[in-house]
This record gives C-alpha cells, sequence and structure tokens, in this order.
C-alpha cells in the first residue's frame, strides 16, 4: 500500500538536521531556536489557489490569507511576526493577478506588525504563495503538548469555514457577507499573543486549527498519549451564523465543530486552576473564550462520553474526509 503524504515527511523529518538549540519537536506548527537569551521561531506556509482559493475570493485576498496561515502558527506559539519572505508564483496568463497578490500580503502584514525583506516571484501551472517568517518571542515558545488534568480553551467560537466549505461543495455561494469575508479574508488573532506574554505560566501547550478542529484535537492526542472528554455543548463552540445553518439544513451540530478548518486560532491547554485567570485575560481583548474539554490519560477524544470520528484534511482530493 502506497504512503500517504503525512507518512512521507514524517518518515523524512526525522532524517532531517536541526539546529542543536532547537525548542520545538519536528511536528509543531513552527520550529524554534534560543539565540544568546532571546528566543525565535520559524514558520513556512504555503497554499496553491486550485486548492485555496474559493471562487467568490479575490486574489488579493489569497495574498491576505497566505499571510495569515503563517502568522497563526507564529501565534499559537505565543510569539509576534518580525520578518517575511514571500514567493509567489502564477500561471502565464495570470501575470496580471500578482500586484493584486502583493497588494494582499502587504495588507496582511500592515495588520500583523513586522517587515517584509525578501520577496520572489515564478510563473507555472498554478498560482500559488509561500510565506516564511521569523518571529520574536518574549519567552518559551509553547509546544504541542498536554497534560491529564488540563483544561481545553477555545478562544472564540469556530465554524463559519465549515458552511462555507459545504456551500462551496454544494456548488454554491455563501450568502452571509460574514461567512464570505471570514472564508476570503479569515484574520489570525494577534491579540492572543499579549495573553501568552501576561500568562505565561497559565499555559502548558497549544495547537493551531489549521486543517480540522477534529484533526488538531487528534494531532495532539497522539503526540501527548493523551486524550480529551470534550464537556462543552456544540452550540456553545459554534458561530450563530453556523448555528442556524446547521439547523436549516439538518446537520448536526458537532459534525459543523469538527469540520471546522483554517480557523486560524490557537486551542489553548490551561493548567488546572488557571483556566479563570486565562479566560479572563482572553475576555480583556475582545474574545469569548469557553473551557471546551478537560484533558484525560487515555487516548483519544470524546464528547459527553461518545466516541469522536476524526475529520481530516485530505491534501490529494482537496476535501474534508471522515
Amino acid at each position: 500500500m502506497p504512503s500517504t503524504l503525512d507518512e512521507i515527511v514524517k518518515r523524512l523529518a526525522k532524517k532531517v538536521k536541526r539546529h542543536p538549540r532547537t525548542l520545538l519537536a519536528w511536528f509543531d506548527d513552527a520550529g524554534a531556536i534560543k539565540i544568546g537569551e532571546a528566543y525565535y521561531v520559524v514558520k513556512v506556509d504555503g497554499f496553491a489557489a486550485s486548492r485555496a482559493l474559493y471562487p467568490w475570493c479575490s486574489y488579493r485576498d489569497f495574498g491576505f490569507r497566505g499571510v495569515t496561515g503563517a502568522v497563526s502558527d507564529v501565534i499559537a506559539k505565543g510569539c509576534r511576526p518580525l520578518i517575511y519572505a514571500v514567493s509567489i508564483g502564477v500561471k502565464p496568463e495570470h501575470v496580471d493577478y500578482v500586484e493584486d497578490i502583493i497588494r494582499g500580503v502587504e495588507e496582511a502584514v500592515n495588520l500583523y506588525g513586522g517587515y517584509i525583506e525578501n520577496m520572489d516571484t515564478n510563473v507555472g501551472y498554478d498560482d500559488w504563495i509561500d510565506v516564511f517568517i521569523i518571529g520574536e518571542c518574549s519567552y518559551m515558545p509553547l509546544q504541542r503538548t498536554a497534560k491529564p488534568l488540563d483544561v481545553v480553551i477555545l478562544p472564540r467560537r469556530v465554524g463559519l469555514s465549515a458552511v462555507a466549505y459545504i456551500e462551496f461543495s454544494r456548488g454554491r455561494t455563501p450568502r452571509h457577507e460574514e461567512v464570505k469575508e471570514f472564508s476570503c479574508k479569515p484574520r489570525a488573532c494577534i491579540e492572543i499573543t499579549k495573553v501568552i506574554e501576561e500568562c505565561r505560566r497559565c499555559i502548558d501547550g497549544s495547537i493551531d486549527i489549521s486543517d480540522t478542529f477534529a484533526e488538531s484535537l487528534y494531532q495532539l492526542s497522539e503526540v501527548t498519549d493523551v486524550g480529551f472528554y470534550i464537556n462543552q455543548r456544540a452550540s456553545e463552540m459554534l458561530h450563530p451564523l453556523t448555528v442556524e445553518y446547521a439547523r436549516s439544513n439538518n446537520i448536526e451540530l458537532e459534525a459543523m465543530v469538527l469540520a471546522s478548518n483554517e480557523e486560524y486560532i490557537p486551542i489553548l491547554i490551561a493548567r488546572q486552576g488557571y483556566e479563570e485567570q486565562l479566560i479572563e485575560l482572553l475576555r480583556a481583548v475582545g474574545l469569548e473564550p469557553k473551557t471546551i474539554a478537560t484533558v484525560i490519560s487515555d487516548k483519544g477524544i470524546r464528547w459527553f462520553g461518545r466516541a469522536v470520528p476524526i475529520a481530516v484534511w485530505d491534501y490529494v482530493a482537496g476535501a474534508i474526509k471522515l
């Protein structure tokens, strides 16, 4: 049976030469090193327009989203983006789109902070963007880790991404402007970095929701040998528009949570006894945090006792699959 792309990457990653002062595991959201007394993270991320650009979105949105995807992983480590390098590629007939993509990149960098220090352009058989970031951290970057009895916090409601994906799969454009705006130009929450800096002792770990919500929890479960007991109602975790959409289309609310993808918000793993302090700080920066689960010693995910199926982003098919 041929290897999956994920299996190939995992096998190769174990063989690469890493910095002697590396701080994070190879499977984490970003890489990190300590130089002197300073902490830095490095992140590279990329998108192909054929897989990542909804037909109702613009190429300026594509540039903005490319930066957001990379920045979100930096934020999940509790760090701030400092330096960007960007590679843009287009089909020969799309050369005129390069300027739009760059405008979107500039808009995102102005929002998140930092400086564009290098840019490269290419022509090929698809339109794409790759973003490299060096970020700076006030403290040791957060790891992808969790311990039994830790509390799982979702900083804001999710689900608009699932609505956009389902509508696209059905050959439709979302009717709600808020859904279209989120799917075209999702914004990473740079304010979370301030919260992590203020309450670093409150947090054991984090993971970014970039593929699907379910996949994020399963990845944490796999690498830390723990499990998660979800004890929050789906309606409290979902954006109100998502709840309305799911009910009007006879879709289970739990399925909308699990299929939420590319939300660009980190799931935070709070130390037991610190969750209220962390929630208070998240509210202070305008978020609507919820405690959604407890970390347990048995691997896997259960929602009020029921086993949770994994919903993953299949890169080959370009689709979410159970």
